[in-house]
Formats: C-alpha cells, sequence, structure tokens
C-alpha cells in the first residue's frame, strides 16, 4: 500500500485491521503526514459546516487510536525482538525508528539487568572468599566448623554461608586477575 490518497474510508479501514490483528496493518509510509495534509484541507473546506466538525473529530479520534494501536504494537513488538532477534513488518518508517530506540534501550536493560542477576547467581554458588572484617569461629551449614577468620583470610565456605556473609558485607568473591 503505497502513497494511497488517504480518505475517511481508508483511515476508517486502517483502524479496524488495526482492531482486529494482533499484527500492524499495511498502510502507507506516509500515513501521518498524508492525515495531517487531509485534515488541513478539511479545516479549510468545513469552517464553519457542523458536519464537516464532527467529521474532522471522527478523523481525530480513528487516527489517534491507529496511533495509539501501533505505538502499543512497535513497543511489544520491540520487547519480543529484543528477546528474539525476530523483527516485525509493515511498520513506518517513523514507527522502524521508534522501534529501534525501544529495542535498544530493552536490550540493554536486559543484558545488564540479566548480567547480574548471573553475576550474583555465581556468588551463590559458594566458591573462594575473602575476608573484610574479623570472623569468630560459626557453624557451616554443612555442620562443619569454620573459622576464625582475619581481615584478608581467604576460604571456601558453603553455599549458604557465602550468600549470608556477602549479603552482610564480611565478605567479597575471591577473584583472581589475569
Amino acid at each position: 500500500m503505497s502513497d494511497e490518497t488517504i480518505t475517511f474510508e481508508l483511515i476508517r479501514r486502517i483502524q479496524r485491521e488495526e482492531q482486529k490483528s494482533p499484527k500492524l496493518a499495511k498502510m502507507p509510509d506516509n500515513f501521518y503526514s498524508a492525515v495531517a495534509s487531509y485534515m488541513d484541507q478539511k479545516k479549510q473546506m468545513v469552517k464553519e459546516d457542523r458536519k464537516g466538525v464532527l467529521e474532522l473529530k471522527s478523523i481525530e479520534r480513528l487516527v489517534e487510536d491507529v496511533f495509539d494501536r501501533r505505538e502499543r504494537k512497535v513497543v511489544t513488538a520491540a520487547v519480543n525482538a529484543a528477546r528474539t532477534n525476530i523483527l516485525p513488518e509493515g511498520m513506518t518508517q517513523e514507527e522502524r525508528d521508534f522501534f529501534d530506540l525501544v529495542k535498544i534501550s530493552i536490550k540493554q536493560r536486559r543484558d545488564s539487568k540479566l548480567k547480574n542477576i548471573f553475576v550474583s547467581e555465581k556468588l551463590e554458588e559458594g566458591g573462594m572468599v575473602v575476608f573484610k572484617d574479623e570472623v569468630p569461629e560459626f557453624m557451616g551449614a554443612d555442620m562443619k566448623p569454620y573459622g576464625p577468620f582475619k581481615k584478608g583470610d581467604i576460604a571456601k565456605l558453603p553455599d549458604d554461608n557465602t550468600k549470608l556473609l556477602i549479603d552482610q558485607g564480611m565478605v567479597e568473591q575471591f577473584k583472581v586477575s589475569k
């Protein structure tokens, strides 16, 4: 559908298609700018004509509904694309630009948050820890005694104890630099 003449019927048809389908309906790439021109022409013609004024209000509501529905679909498509890299079809260039911005933002957030979650999951798995302060002897989750520890001591502890001590800020995961 390329550069089709904008009419009330076309706007209504696109609105119905957007309402019925979860996918983006096909519409002219210049739809919004063409609708703006169409409405400017209508405004010049109607002036004080009550029927014309009502038609303009109807057009505004239809276009806003089309815009809202498509915006929601583009955002949903961006969320899906950030997860799957599957790109939607039927977007106007303006919607594609918006889609790209939203997708990039979602992808950055996902990558950052999931990376943090997965890093903290690794911390929960136990491993070697470095003590930040002195810690007296304690009974580990495996019912074995651990400690006492001095600041800077390195030890391998059960997973549950590692998580607890990290959460309390008493230890940090021991990392070897390469």
